[in-house]
Protein backbone atom coordinates (compact mmCIF):
# COMPACT_ATOMS: atom_id res chain seq x y z
CA UNK A 1 0.00 0.00 0.00
CA UNK A 2 1.16 3.60 -0.83
CA UNK A 3 2.33 5.40 2.40
CA UNK A 4 -0.54 7.28 3.48
CA UNK A 5 1.71 10.26 5.10
CA UNK A 6 2.97 11.39 1.86
CA UNK A 7 0.73 10.26 -0.98
CA UNK A 8 -2.90 11.15 0.56
CA UNK A 9 -1.74 14.94 1.10
CA UNK A 10 -0.31 15.08 -2.53
CA UNK A 11 -3.82 14.08 -4.36
CA UNK A 12 -5.64 16.39 -2.14
CA UNK A 13 -3.58 19.33 -2.48
CA UNK A 14 -3.88 18.43 -6.23
CA UNK A 15 -7.75 18.49 -6.02
CA UNK A 16 -8.42 21.21 -4.15
CA UNK A 17 -5.98 23.23 -6.48
CA UNK A 18 -7.51 21.49 -9.09
CA UNK A 19 -10.74 23.17 -7.95
CA UNK A 20 -9.84 26.26 -6.71
CA UNK A 21 -7.81 27.45 -10.40
CA UNK A 22 -10.51 24.64 -12.52
CA UNK A 23 -7.36 23.00 -13.60
CA UNK A 24 -4.03 21.19 -12.33
CA UNK A 25 -5.22 17.89 -10.58
CA UNK A 26 -2.45 16.01 -12.56
CA UNK A 27 0.13 18.49 -13.41
CA UNK A 28 0.39 19.03 -9.58
CA UNK A 29 -0.10 15.36 -8.23
CA UNK A 30 2.30 13.45 -11.09
CA UNK A 31 5.53 15.04 -10.35
CA UNK A 32 5.00 15.75 -6.69
CA UNK A 33 4.17 12.02 -6.48
CA UNK A 34 7.21 10.68 -8.86
CA UNK A 35 9.73 12.50 -6.32
CA UNK A 36 8.80 9.45 -4.13
CA UNK A 37 7.88 6.70 -6.43
CA UNK A 38 8.30 5.09 -9.80
CA UNK A 39 6.02 6.91 -12.53
CA UNK A 40 4.16 3.70 -13.27
CA UNK A 41 2.73 3.54 -9.62
CA UNK A 42 2.02 7.49 -9.80
CA UNK A 43 -0.22 7.20 -12.81
CA UNK A 44 -1.62 4.49 -11.53
CA UNK A 45 -2.43 6.08 -7.84
CA UNK A 46 -4.15 9.29 -10.31
CA UNK A 47 -5.57 7.70 -12.67
CA UNK A 48 -9.40 7.11 -10.84
CA UNK A 49 -9.32 10.80 -9.00
CA UNK A 50 -8.42 12.13 -12.29
CA UNK A 51 -11.61 10.57 -14.62
CA UNK A 52 -13.68 11.45 -11.28
CA UNK A 53 -12.37 14.91 -12.02
CA UNK A 54 -12.89 15.03 -14.96
CA UNK A 55 -16.50 14.20 -15.27
CA UNK A 56 -17.49 16.57 -12.79
CA UNK A 57 -15.68 19.23 -14.93
CA UNK A 58 -17.45 18.47 -18.06
CA UNK A 59 -21.14 18.17 -16.40
CA UNK A 60 -20.10 22.19 -15.59
CA UNK A 61 -19.86 22.59 -18.57
CA UNK A 62 -22.31 23.95 -20.98
CA UNK A 63 -20.32 23.84 -24.49
CA UNK A 64 -18.69 20.48 -24.43
CA UNK A 65 -21.34 19.21 -26.54
CA UNK A 66 -20.38 21.46 -28.76
CA UNK A 67 -16.68 21.14 -28.28
CA UNK A 68 -17.00 17.64 -29.52
CA UNK A 69 -18.54 18.22 -32.99
CA UNK A 70 -16.27 20.62 -33.71
CA UNK A 71 -12.61 19.36 -32.61
CA UNK A 72 -13.71 15.52 -32.49
CA UNK A 73 -10.52 14.10 -33.95
CA UNK A 74 -8.15 16.04 -30.62
CA UNK A 75 -10.23 13.66 -27.98
CA UNK A 76 -10.61 10.49 -30.50
CA UNK A 77 -7.24 10.31 -31.36
CA UNK A 78 -5.85 10.87 -27.77
CA UNK A 79 -7.43 7.60 -26.82
CA UNK A 80 -5.02 6.01 -29.48
CA UNK A 81 -1.97 7.90 -28.49
CA UNK A 82 -2.37 7.48 -24.57
CA UNK A 83 -3.03 3.73 -25.28
CA UNK A 84 0.39 3.46 -27.11
CA UNK A 85 2.20 5.44 -24.43
CA UNK A 86 0.89 3.50 -21.96
CA UNK A 87 2.34 0.20 -23.96
CA UNK A 88 5.55 2.42 -23.85
CA UNK A 89 5.57 3.00 -20.18
CA UNK A 90 4.81 -0.43 -19.48
CA UNK A 91 7.74 -2.68 -21.30
CA UNK A 92 10.37 -0.41 -21.38
CA UNK A 93 12.93 1.28 -19.09
CA UNK A 94 10.69 4.16 -17.06
CA UNK A 95 13.49 5.84 -15.72
CA UNK A 96 14.15 8.19 -19.26
CA UNK A 97 10.13 9.25 -18.48
CA UNK A 98 11.10 11.05 -15.12
CA UNK A 99 13.48 13.33 -17.10
CA UNK A 100 11.11 13.77 -19.52
CA UNK A 101 8.00 14.75 -16.57
CA UNK A 102 10.60 17.46 -15.38
CA UNK A 103 10.92 18.30 -19.03
CA UNK A 104 7.34 19.07 -19.67
CA UNK A 105 6.32 20.32 -16.49
CA UNK A 106 9.08 23.37 -17.30
CA UNK A 107 7.70 23.45 -20.97
CA UNK A 108 4.14 23.99 -19.60
CA UNK A 109 6.09 26.99 -17.06
CA UNK A 110 7.76 29.05 -20.07
CA UNK A 111 4.58 28.09 -22.67
CA UNK A 112 2.94 31.41 -21.43
CA UNK A 113 5.74 33.40 -23.06
CA UNK A 114 5.17 32.65 -26.29
CA UNK A 115 3.36 35.40 -27.88
CA UNK A 116 0.93 33.28 -30.50
CA UNK A 117 -1.30 34.61 -32.86
CA UNK A 118 -3.82 37.29 -33.22
CA UNK A 119 -6.49 35.75 -34.98
CA UNK A 120 -8.42 32.57 -34.84
CA UNK A 121 -6.58 29.82 -37.12
CA UNK A 122 -8.59 26.92 -38.53
CA UNK A 123 -6.56 23.72 -38.09
CA UNK A 124 -7.47 20.27 -40.85
CA UNK A 125 -9.01 17.16 -39.00
CA UNK A 126 -5.53 15.25 -39.93
CA UNK A 127 -3.87 18.43 -37.84
CA UNK A 128 -6.40 18.02 -35.03
CA UNK A 129 -5.84 14.06 -35.03
CA UNK A 130 -2.12 14.13 -34.95
CA UNK A 131 -2.18 17.02 -32.23
CA UNK A 132 -4.66 14.75 -30.42
CA UNK A 133 -2.42 11.48 -31.06
CA UNK A 134 0.45 13.60 -29.67
CA UNK A 135 -1.84 14.58 -26.35
CA UNK A 136 -2.57 11.16 -25.63
CA UNK A 137 1.52 9.56 -26.09
CA UNK A 138 2.33 12.38 -23.59
CA UNK A 139 -0.45 11.42 -21.10
CA UNK A 140 0.63 8.06 -21.23
CA UNK A 141 4.13 7.82 -20.41
CA UNK A 142 4.24 11.31 -18.66
CA UNK A 143 0.41 11.65 -17.45
CA UNK A 144 0.61 15.17 -17.92
CA UNK A 145 0.33 17.10 -21.25
CA UNK A 146 -1.01 21.15 -20.33
CA UNK A 147 2.02 23.06 -22.41
CA UNK A 148 1.03 21.18 -25.69
CA UNK A 149 -2.54 22.77 -24.73
CA UNK A 150 -1.33 25.97 -23.71
CA UNK A 151 0.61 26.32 -26.97
CA UNK A 152 -2.28 25.35 -29.35
CA UNK A 153 -4.85 27.84 -28.14
CA UNK A 154 -2.22 30.73 -28.10
CA UNK A 155 -1.35 29.61 -31.76
CA UNK A 156 -5.04 28.79 -32.96
CA UNK A 157 -7.07 31.75 -30.59
CA UNK A 158 -9.50 29.19 -29.54
CA UNK A 159 -12.11 30.13 -27.71
CA UNK A 160 -11.75 29.66 -24.34
CA UNK A 161 -15.04 28.12 -23.18
CA UNK A 162 -14.29 25.53 -26.56
CA UNK A 163 -10.88 25.27 -25.19
CA UNK A 164 -11.47 24.15 -21.69
CA UNK A 165 -14.82 21.93 -22.99
CA UNK A 166 -12.66 20.28 -25.40
CA UNK A 167 -9.74 19.24 -23.05
CA UNK A 168 -11.29 18.16 -20.45
CA UNK A 169 -13.51 15.64 -22.66
CA UNK A 170 -9.66 15.07 -23.94
CA UNK A 171 -8.38 14.35 -20.68
CA UNK A 172 -10.84 12.32 -19.69
CA UNK A 173 -10.23 10.21 -23.22
CA UNK A 174 -6.81 9.79 -22.15
CA UNK A 175 -7.65 8.49 -19.37
CA UNK A 176 -9.47 5.84 -21.14
CA UNK A 177 -6.73 4.98 -23.14
CA UNK A 178 -4.50 4.77 -20.40
CA UNK A 179 -6.80 2.63 -18.64
CA UNK A 180 -7.04 0.35 -21.32
CA UNK A 181 -3.43 0.16 -21.71
CA UNK A 182 -3.09 -0.96 -18.27
CA UNK A 183 -6.08 -3.52 -18.37
CA UNK A 184 -4.42 -4.99 -21.63
CA UNK A 185 -0.82 -5.58 -19.95
CA UNK A 186 -2.96 -6.87 -16.42
CA UNK A 187 -1.54 -4.14 -14.50
CA UNK A 188 -4.71 -2.23 -13.67
CA UNK A 189 -4.55 -3.42 -10.08
CA UNK A 190 -2.58 -3.99 -6.91
CA UNK A 191 -1.99 -1.58 -4.36
CA UNK A 192 -2.74 1.80 -5.91
CA UNK A 193 -5.98 1.16 -7.27
CA UNK A 194 -7.01 -0.08 -3.80
CA UNK A 195 -5.60 3.07 -2.65
CA UNK A 196 -7.13 5.33 -4.95
CA UNK A 197 -10.64 3.81 -4.63
CA UNK A 198 -10.63 4.20 -0.43
CA UNK A 199 -8.98 7.85 -0.45
CA UNK A 200 -11.84 8.89 -3.46
CA UNK A 201 -14.01 10.42 -1.21
CA UNK A 202 -11.68 12.21 0.54
CA UNK A 203 -9.92 13.76 -2.77
CA UNK A 204 -13.69 14.76 -4.19
CA UNK A 205 -14.08 16.64 -0.48
CA UNK A 206 -10.68 18.41 -1.62
CA UNK A 207 -12.30 19.42 -5.01
CA UNK A 208 -15.47 20.55 -3.71
CA UNK A 209 -13.60 22.69 -0.92
CA UNK A 210 -11.58 24.35 -3.95
CA UNK A 211 -14.45 25.07 -5.88
CA UNK A 212 -16.39 26.78 -3.04
CA UNK A 213 -13.22 29.09 -1.67
CA UNK A 214 -12.12 29.74 -5.74
CA UNK A 215 -14.18 32.89 -5.45
CA UNK A 216 -12.22 33.68 -2.03
CA UNK A 217 -8.98 33.06 -3.43
CA UNK A 218 -6.68 35.65 -4.80
CA UNK A 219 -6.16 33.47 -8.47
CA UNK A 220 -2.92 35.21 -9.24
CA UNK A 221 -1.20 34.97 -5.88
CA UNK A 222 -1.89 31.06 -5.87
CA UNK A 223 -0.94 30.46 -9.48
CA UNK A 224 2.31 31.99 -8.84
CA UNK A 225 3.04 29.81 -5.73
CA UNK A 226 1.78 26.67 -8.08
CA UNK A 227 4.45 27.89 -10.45
CA UNK A 228 7.15 28.06 -7.90
CA UNK A 229 6.04 24.87 -6.45
CA UNK A 230 6.46 23.32 -10.06
CA UNK A 231 9.68 24.98 -10.98
CA UNK A 232 10.95 23.28 -7.79
CA UNK A 233 9.68 19.96 -8.15
CA UNK A 234 10.83 19.91 -12.18
CA UNK A 235 14.15 20.69 -11.24
CA UNK A 236 14.41 18.07 -8.47
CA UNK A 237 12.90 15.74 -10.80
CA UNK A 238 16.25 16.33 -12.98
CA UNK A 239 18.65 16.24 -10.51
CA UNK A 240 17.43 12.97 -9.05
CA UNK A 241 17.68 11.36 -12.74
CA UNK A 242 21.35 12.62 -12.81
CA UNK A 243 22.11 11.66 -9.33
CA UNK A 244 19.85 8.40 -8.96
CA UNK A 245 20.97 7.90 -5.31
CA UNK A 246 19.01 10.74 -3.85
Amino acid sequence: MPDLVFTLPVLMIAAFAHGALGFGFPLLSTPLLVLGMEIRSAILLTLIPTVTINLFSILSEARWKEALLRFWPIPTFTIIGSFIGTQLLLTTDPSPYRLLLALVVIGYLLSDKLPGTKKERHVPAWGLALFGLTLGLLAGVVNVFAPLIVIFALETRMKPELMVATFNVSFLTSKTGQIAGFVSRDAFHGPEITFALLTLPLVIASLWLGIRLRKRIDVESYKKALRIVLWIVALYLIIQWLVPTL
